[in-house]
């Protein structure tokens, strides 16, 4: 077995770098067999052994002649005819592993769609020193060995179905040691394509149509038959090709009659494999004429372009924004390039993709975790296809010009990316945090329009401070569109203070006086309200007022989340659950009382202030399933809902042009969190929200409760002042040198043992400070200190904006990584790092 495993690294002089996925630290060099020397290329995969006979489905970074200092082993198969990944996409795996401090076996992990990553599986085959003597084996080891007896090979699943057994490795150790089989490891292929059963005539009569009429008389006493001949000339004539199934209900035939035809030599039964993203067949409709404001906006758009590569479109809630996108859409594809289109949120795609496919049709795609394993490889391997605008088909799957979807849509192998658009830019939903790579979809995007020569527009109506502040620099273009379309004003900003309506008794459960009033008359009128609070659950926390113990996560350091409807606490970190209890588990008390307010209590209690109204509610509870976003949006949209309630998912892009009011529940809770960014992300929350009100004819009104009613950012909201937001905000991080005045990287450390994991941070941080010196901060515990049974140490590398101390402090962490888990023996601490932390 030695020397298949090792090929003589003289056999062809010619080398692989082969990314695997895994985390190591560098691709593995693989000799190329002479059989396959001259079809290795870069982008293909291939199959490999690693880690003893392990087998991977690795990709080919590249080829050369370079022989390494060790022994190699061989690439075992080739597993694609052609690069299923082109080179730019090759460089941007590379930029995004060396820009996020990560390895190019967690981004090809991250990339690739699950259906593209072959899978090793062991099997089982009887061993060759066994000489079928069943005599000794017991009555679940007989079942195997007999199984192996009939058929070469099973699976570790056959062996689960044989049995009926869900844990099988005892059976199979039991047969290892009495040496009846051996296992051995296969490549499997997890992408299936899609076939339908489908008929056609068979020579001569598929090239020669005349000679139906002997066909008919073959069949002439069998009815069935002729009536199957005579749906299929019928179906033949509409279709371009004919389902067996069309067959079936057409003749009121079955399966007999066609096997029958098929003996006669008559037809012929085949399947043919179809694509599974399905074609857009209602009417397109017309684009309505571009107003003042985005004929303006437009042209700014194409001066900018011509100097800038990226520019940032600042315009108000309901601007008219997605019209300007839909235009320079149009543009590109005329020009026969491809086009890029991300959310920051898939909940976003379910409206603007109806929008957008009743103007462009088939020319849109869209690409997020939500659609299936086999549909997201066949939209990849669309998109490789895609040359230059033409609609050519292959294999029934025709590509795409524009690709609607989240931040996974940048890892597709574009060939002729034009324009990307990253529509609210400023979202924080862009930003990867488990796993690695740790990303930033609009950082990303914009490199990658960097590797395609392609245009960037960053739209939104609340800028992030980093963008902002590079197109007032002049690294982006910036183009404003300060009024709504229409000339429909901006919603009227009302601030009630919470305090002083408790104080009044004015305040019923968690909702103002206020806002039940506006709702009520909004109610009155036919309109429709969304109300806003960051929180899902019932209530954060279940408290005993005798002692107070408080429900608390077996496996976190944080409260447990009671959910009504299921009647359980739930942690919203590790997804752990327990029933609800109706005494104190430390006291023994029955007087326990919830504290605090999410989606589901507000939900619950709306109710009994609106018994007449249609609440609805959209969190991460309530889309769980694949179209669950669709049907609570299709919902609200058409009127079956007369009040949302939802968490951040209700702040972006939405369009409903029926909404009057929106309430902001609890400001406080967004303003005051111990974060830098803290107020960057109540201005832009309170402010996206708000925007949903009165997008249609007539103004909306936003109600905003708080128990402090002087923090200026809400100033600055009811104002709708954005430049002054931004003034004060800018020099508070240049006071402290905050971003985008320095650079950050968090490393978190984890491990299930505090005492190791303090030994190790202090090993961790020596090596740190040894090179960065004062610029690194901690190790610090978390506000939320273990998770997932696993104790946190934060470490914060804050540091000037110099190029050569960037690349000096992640090879710094790769250093302190290598020193604490080889040298210093804590090898079982892990490291995570995140560049850019949002």
């Amino acid at each position: 077995m030695q020397t298949e495993t090792y090929h003589p690294v003289q056999a062809t002089g010619m080398y692989a770098e082969v990314i695997l996925p895994l985390a190591v630290s560098k691709p593995y060099t693989y000799s190329i067999p002479e059989e396959l020397l001259t079809q290795v290329r870069s982008g293909m995969r291939v199959e490999v052994q690693f880690g003893g006979n392990k087998l991977y489905a690795g990709v080919v970074l590249k080829t050369h002649d370079q022989a390494p200092s060790h022994k190699v082993k061989p690439i075992l198969s080739l597993i694609d005819n052609e690069p299923i990944i082109n080179e730019c996409t090759l460089k941007f795996w590379q930029w995004l592993a060396d820009y996020y401090a990560c390895s190019l076996g967690e981004v090809m992990e991250a990339a690739l769609p699950a259906n593209l990553k072959l899978a090793s599986e062991r099997r089982l085959m009887l061993s060759p020193m066994y000489d079928d003597n069943f005599i000794g084996l017991d009555d679940k080891e007989y079942m195997i060995a007999e199984a192996l007896s009939i058929q070469e090979t099973i699976s570790i699943d056959d062996v689960r179905k044989i049995l009926n057994l869900k844990s099988v490795f005892h059976v199979i150790k039991r047969l290892l040691d009495k040496k009846v089989i051996y296992l051995y490891e296969e490549m499997s292929e997890k992408y299936k394509p899609k076939k339908i059963a489908c008929v056609r005539l068979a020579e001569p009569y598929h090239s020669d149509r005349q000679k139906l009429q002997h066909a008919f008389e073959i069949c002439s006493r069998a009815i069935r038959q002729t009536e199957a001949l005579l749906a299929f000339v019928q179906a033949d004539r509409e279709q371009e090709f004919v389902r067996r199934q069309d067959i079936y209900k057409k003749a009121k035939a079955d399966s007999t009659v066609l096997k029958a035809m098929e003996k006669k030599g008559i037809f012929e039964l085949f399947e043919k494999e179809v694509s599974r993203l399905g074609g857009y067949e209602e009417e397109l409709l017309e684009i309505p004429e571009l107003a003042d404001q985005q004929v303006r906006a437009l042209s700014e758009i194409h001066d900018h372009f011509k100097e800038k590569n990226v520019v940032l479109l600042h315009g108000v809630t309901g601007s008219g924004k997605t019209r300007v996108y839909i235009e320079l859409i149009e543009a590109a594809i005329k020009r026969g390039e491809q086009v890029l289109y991300l959310l920051p949120e898939v909940a976003l795609t379910t409206q603007i993709i109806s929008r957008l496919q009743k103007v462009f049709g088939d020319e849109i795609a869209v690409y997020h975790h939500r659609i299936s394993n086999n549909e997201r490889v066949e939209l990849w391997m669309s998109v490789r296809q895609f040359e230059h605008g033409s609609s050519s088909e292959s294999k029934g799957k025709v590509a795409a010009n524009c690709i609607l979807g989240a931040r996974s849509g940048l890892f597709l192998p574009y060939t002729n990316l034009g324009l990307v658009i990253v529509d609210e830019e400023h979202d924080t939903s862009y930003k990867q945090h488990d796993p690695a790579p740790r990303y930033n979809g609009r950082d990303a995007a914009i490199y990658l329009a960097h590797l395609h020569g392609a245009k960037v527009l960053l739209g939104t109506a609340t800028p992030s401070i980093e963008s902002f502040k590079n197109a007032k620099a002049g690294k982006y273009g910036l183009v404003e569109m300060p009024e709504r379309f229409g000339g429909i004003e901006l919603p009227e900003i009302v601030i009630v203070d919470a305090k002083q309506e408790a104080k009044e008794r004015k305040l019923q459960s968690h909702f103002t006086s206020v806002l039940l009033e506006e709702l009520k008359a909004a109610l009155e009128r036919g309109e429709q309200a969304i109300l806003f609070q960051n929180r899902r659950g019932y209530a954060p926390t279940l408290r005993c007022t005798t002692c107070d113990w408080h429900s608390e996560c077996v496996h976190c350091d944080v409260s447990l989340t009671y959910h009504k409807f299921r009647q359980t606490l739930q942690c919203h970190y590790c997804g752990y659950t327990q029933q609800v209890t109706s005494k104190c588990p430390a006291c023994g008390g029955i007087d326990l009382k919830l504290h605090g307010f999410g989606t589901q209590k507000i939900e619950d209690e709306l109710k009994i202030y609106l018994p007449e109204a249609n609440i609805g509610r959209m969190d991460y509870d309530a889309v769980r399933t694949k179209d669950a976003h669709a049907r609570i949006i299709n919902d609200f949209e058409e009127k079956r809902l007369d009040i949302l309630v939802g968490t951040q998912m209700v702040t972006k892009g939405l369009d409903f042009e029926n909404v009057s009011i929106v309430g902001v529940l609890s400001a406080d809770s967004l303003l005051q969190f111990p974060d830098f960014r803290s107020g960057e992300r109540g201005f832009q929350l309170i402010t996206q929200v708000a925007g949903r009100a009165g997008r249609k004819n007539k103004q909306g009104k936003v109600i905003v409760q708080a128990m402090n009613t002087t923090h200026p950012v809400l100033r600055e909201i009811f104002d709708h002042d954005f430049p002054t937001f931004y003034e004060r905000e800018i020099k508070e991080r240049k006071a402290f040198l905050y971003p985008p005045f320095s650079r950050l990287i968090k490393v978190t450390l984890k491990h299930k043992k505090p005492d190791v994991l303090n030994r190790g941070g202090q090993a961790f941080v020596k090596v740190l400070r040894g090179k960065l010196g004062k610029r690194v901060l901690g190790p610090s515990v978390p506000p939320v200190g273990r998770v997932r049974s696993y104790y946190l140490l934060d470490i914060l590398i804050k540091m000037e904006l110099n190029p050569k101390l960037w690349k000096l402090s992640k090879d710094t962490i790769r250093d302190a990584t290598q020193y604490m888990q080889k040298e210093a023996g804590f090898s079982t601490v892990r490291v995570n790092t995140d560049v850019d932390p949002v």
